[in-house]
């Protein structure tokens, strides 16, 4: 399933205008370009990636090109862990993490209409 970048950002808390800044460079490889007017639209393996590229942005104070390549490496890697140098590992709970992105993004589908594209309907006399 894709969502559009307006759903994905309501569903991460994210400012909209953000999330096209870091799909623009971070993650420019990740999702094709939009076309002019309409909203790119992201798969949810994506959403799992950029949500965890967040928390490691928010909890460690990573920088975003950093951190969206960590997270791919840790929802690759078998039970979410990923070594960093010799003696230290990185662990997420990659299954909650996946839950809780569902039901988040499940919330921001019921609260987010598509916008209607084109020229508002005339209202007959």
């Amino acid at each position: 399933m894709t969502y559009s970048t307006r759903e994905v950002a309501n569903a991460l808390g994210v400012p909209l205008k953000r999330l096209d800044n870091i799909l623009g460079t971070a993650a420019r490889s990740m999702v094709a370009k939009g076309a002019p007017g309409r909203s790119r639209m992201i798969p949810v393996q994506i959403v799992d990636q950029l949500a965890l590229a967040f928390l490691l942005e928010r909890d460690l104070g990573m920088p975003t090109s950093r951190s969206v390549g960590i997270s791919s490496g840790l929802l690759q890697s078998p039970g979410g862990s990923l070594r960093v140098g010799v003696l230290g590992t990185l662990q997420y709970d990659v299954q909650r993490l996946r839950a809780v992105v569902r039901q988040a993004l499940a919330n921001a589908l019921e609260g987010t209409g598509r916008p209607r594209r084109g020229r508002p309907r005339r209202l007959k006399n």
